[in-house]
């Protein structure tokens, strides 16, 4: 279900709801485990359904129950991990030395100012959400025959 193609990751999913501008696709998303040969005989081997929010054009063009490719390119994923992980850690660590190595501060104000640097990290993407989901976006393609054979 997972292929790589050409630096992208593709799954199929299923349209469960079409809105003007948006699908809510149906994917199902698999534990690292799933793919183990001992998973019939392990307890931890789970898949569960997501529900994926994605903005459209072409909404009109899909009906509900369709079989769809859900695409991202794998620089999506690489952004996404640097603003929700790396950058907020960065900032955390950076904020704590500066409170506490140049400023002199406690270490409550020097834990202080890296929650309040982290707030404003966050404020600053919440306010930026509107281009981040335009640059975070995936895209959705009719299932084609061809793609069937290659399940």
């Amino acid at each position: 279900m997972n292929r790589k193609n050409s630096g992208s990751e593709r799954r199929t999913g299923i349209v469960a709801a079409v809105h003007p501008g948006e699908l809510i696709v149906k994917i199902q998303q698999l534990s690292a485990c799933t793919g183990c040969h001992a998973k019939d005989f392990c307890t931890t081997a789970d898949c569960k359904d997501r529900l994926l929010s994605i903005p459209t054009h072409q909404a009109e063009h899909y009906e509900v129950g369709q079989a769809v490719i859900v695409e991202g390119r794998n620089s999506i994923g690489r952004r996404a991990i640097l603003l929700a992980f790396v950058l907020p850690l960065l900032l955390l660590l950076s904020a704590l030395g500066i409170g506490q190595e140049l400023l002199h501060w406690s270490e409550t104000a020097s834990i202080l100012l890296a929650l309040l640097a982290l707030c404003l990290y966050y404020l600053t993407l919440y306010t930026c959400a509107r281009s981040l989901r335009r640059s975070l976006a995936l895209e959705v393609h009719p299932l084609s025959p061809s793609d069937t054979s290659q399940r």
